[in-house]
């Protein structure tokens, strides 16, 4: 199914998908979209699961986010009372869940659309009357996460090559040895990217006003079945909300 679907369709879908996500503020409706969005990426032929097994280091600072955002929300009930102290609320505990399912609807979002290919994302932006460069921005963006997760994994192997064991570590020596991995990383990356940026150049990228391209791609009857269902579904939540 993922070859016949355009990638405008995915793009709508991750549009709406999204835009749910940053709007509500209720856990079971981001629940159930990060839910639906996992079941959309699989039958897309993405796979969220692989993707969350390859960042699973990083679920450690995504955590360490949730539990800090939930024990320093001092509103609501009490829900974890220790020694008389109010640990954990129920509205902080609602706005830690929020977070988190909001991260994992943005990486939803990216499985989705990573799964045309390149050159069709590009194309389809495009068509949407949206300017060349930021198609080709949005291209790069979606190639460079897989590259930045195996830069992660290197160093996070290079430390653990040097004996250190960061399983075995208190949780703050965790993220304090994180932070480490995250300089290499971003300097690297930035490296990468200075590099691609002089390559473009050379080759002389935007010399032209206008460009053409032998794709042409075309919405089929179960492209606008899905942008109907996507738009009425995010419409009809927003409506709701707002009610």
């Amino acid at each position: 199914m993922n070859n016949t679907i355009d990638p405008r369709t995915k793009l709508f879908l991750v549009l709406c998908i999204s835009t749910i996500g940053l709007i509500s503020r209720d856990v079971l409706i981001l629940f159930s979209i990060t839910i639906v969005g996992i079941i959309i990426s699989k039958i897309f032929g993405g796979n969220f699961f692989v993707l969350i097994k390859r960042i699973k280091k990083l679920l450690y600072v995504f955590f360490f986010i949730i539990i800090i955002q939930s024990i320093f929300t001092r509103q609501g009930n009490p829900v974890i009372v220790i020694g008389g102290f109010e640990i954990v609320t129920d509205l902080g505990l609602n706005r830690a869940l929020g977070y988190m399912f909001r991260v994992l609807i943005i990486i939803i979002s990216g499985v989705i659309i990573s799964t045309s290919s390149e050159r069709n994302t590009i194309q389809g932006i495009v068509q949407l009357g949206l300017p060349y460069e930021f198609a080709f921005m949005t291209a790069v963006g979606i190639k460079f996460l897989p590259l930045l997760i195996e830069e992660f994994k290197d160093t996070y192997m290079a430390i653990q090559l040097r004996g250190i064991n960061i399983m075995k570590l208190p949780i703050w020596e965790r993220f304090k040895i994180t932070s480490y991995i995250f300089i290499p990383v971003v300097a690297s990356t930035l490296n990468k990217a200075k590099k691609l940026s002089i390559s473009v150049e050379s080759r002389a990228f935007r010399a032209y006003d206008r460009r053409t391209s032998i794709t042409s791609l075309k919405l089929k009857y179960k492209d606008y079945l899905i942008i109907l269902i996507s738009l009425t579904t995010a419409f009809a939540l927003i409506y709701l909300k707002w009610i």
